[in-house]
C-alpha cells in the first residue's frame, strides 16, 4: 500500500512538471526570474509538508528536477514603455531652417537646426538660443567666429534659434508697465516652440536648455525661473527681467560677465542664481580659465561664473564652455 502511494505521488509531481510551472506577477502574467528561468519560492523549512523540517517534498520523493535550460515559451513578451517626448514615437519632423506660426495675432518665427545625424531613434537635448535686444536670429545662426554654436552642437543637440517680438525681449523704448505683458507673450512663444519640438522630434524632456547674450541671456533667466522644464541656462552680460518672488524653478547656471561691464545689475543676476542654487559665495577654479565653480551648491544645480577681461561681448571660449556645461546634465 505504501509503495503504491509512493508511486502515485511521483506520478503527480511528474505530471505537474510536464504541464509547466508558472509564477505570475500582479497582472497574472508569467514572470521569469533574473536568470530567465522560472522563479520558485525557496523552501525555508517553515512551509507545511508531510513532516519534513527542511527540504522540499519533491526532493524527498526523488521527483525529477525542473529543466532550467529549456526556455519558458509560456512567458509573453512584455511591452516596451516609450521614453522621450511624443515625437520619439510618431513625430513627423520639423523642417530645417525657418519655421513660422501665428500667435496672438503676430507672425512668429524661429530657426531649426537639426544635428547632422538626427534620427528619431535617439532622445536629443534641445538648446534654445536667444539673441540680444535689437538683434535677430542671425546672431546665433552663423557658422564661424566665437558665436558658432551651430558648429559646437552640429552632432550633439537640436538647436532652436529664437526671435523676440520686434527684436527685443525687453523694449526699453516702451513704458515699464508694458514689460510684464511682453514677458507673458514671449512665454507663450516658447510654449509653442517646445510643444512643436516635443511632438514632432525626439526630445529628451530632461535636457532642455536655454542660452543667450545680453537681453537674450536675461530672458533665458526668465525661462529658467518661470518654467519647470529648463534644466540649465548659459548666459552672458545679463540682468534680471523677472520678479524674483515669482520663480518656480532653479536651473543650473553658467554665467559670464566682462570685467568692463561689471555693473550692479549684472552682479545681481549672477548672485540671484548663485544664492537660489544654495551656493556659497566662495568659488574654485574650473576649466576653462577664467571660470570658477561656486562652492557647496545643491548637487543638481551647480553654478559656474566666468569673468572675462572684455566689455559687453560673448567671449571667445563661451560657445564651447556653454555646451560643456550643459553636457553635465545628459
Amino acid at each position: 500500500m505504501k509503495q503504491l502511494l509512493y508511486i502515485g505521488l511521483i506520478a503527480i509531481f511528474a505530471s505537474c512538471n510536464d504541464a509547466g510551472v508558472q509564477v505570475t506577477n500582479d497582472s497574472g502574467s508569467p514572470t521569469p526570474d533574473a536568470a530567465g528561468d522560472l522563479a520558485l519560492a525557496p523552501d525555508d523549512g517553515t512551509s507545511p509538508d508531510t513532516g519534513s523540517t527542511g527540504g522540499s517534498d519533491v526532493a524527498d520523493l526523488g521527483a525529477p528536477a525542473l529543466d532550467t535550460d529549456t526556455p519558458d515559451t509560456n512567458v509573453p513578451d512584455l511591452p516596451v514603455t516609450p521614453v522621450g517626448s511624443p515625437g520619439c514615437i510618431d513625430g513627423t519632423g520639423i523642417a530645417e531652417g525657418e519655421n513660422t506660426f501665428m500667435l496672438e495675432g503676430r507672425n512668429r518665427r524661429y530657426i531649426m537646426r537639426l544635428p547632422n545625424n538626427y534620427t528619431r531613434d535617439k532622445q536629443w537635448p534641445l538648446v534654445l538660443a536667444l539673441h540680444g535686444n535689437g538683434g535677430s536670429t542671425s546672431y546665433w545662426d552663423g557658422t564661424s567666429g566665437d558665436r558658432n554654436i551651430r558648429g559646437v552642437l552640429a552632432d550633439e543637440a537640436i538647436l532652436v534659434v529664437a526671435e523676440a517680438i520686434g527684436g527685443n525681449w525687453r523694449d526699453y523704448a516702451e513704458e515699464p508697465s508694458t514689460w510684464p505683458a511682453r514677458i507673458d507673450s514671449e512665454l507663450l512663444y516658447f510654449d509653442e516652440i517646445i510643444n512643436q519640438a516635443s511632438n514632432e522630434l525626439c526630445i529628451n524632456p530632461s535636457a532642455i536648455f536655454a542660452m543667450g547674450f545680453s537681453g537674450g541671456g536675461s530672458f533665458s533667466g526668465v525661462l529658467g525661473c518661470l518654467r519647470t522644464d529648463i534644466r540649465a541656462i548659459a548666459v552672458g552680460g545679463s540682468v534680471i527681467y523677472f520678479d524674483p518672488e515669482s520663480c518656480v524653478s532653479t536651473p543650473a547656471s553658467w554665467i559670464t560677465i566682462g570685467t568692463l561691464e561689471l555693473v550692479p545689475g549684472r552682479e545681481a543676476y549672477r548672485d540671484f542664481f548663485r544664492d537660489r542654487a544654495g551656493c556659497a559665495t566662495t568659488a574654485s577654479a574650473i576649466d576653462p580659465a577664467p571660470c570658477t565653480a561656486y562652492d557647496n551648491c545643491d548637487a543638481a544645480t551647480p553654478v559656474h561664473y566666468c569673468q572675462h577681461p572684455g566689455d559687453h561681448i560673448w567671449p571667445d571660449f563661451g560657445s564651447q564652455a556653454m555646451w560643456d556645461f550643459f553636457k553635465r546634465f545628459l
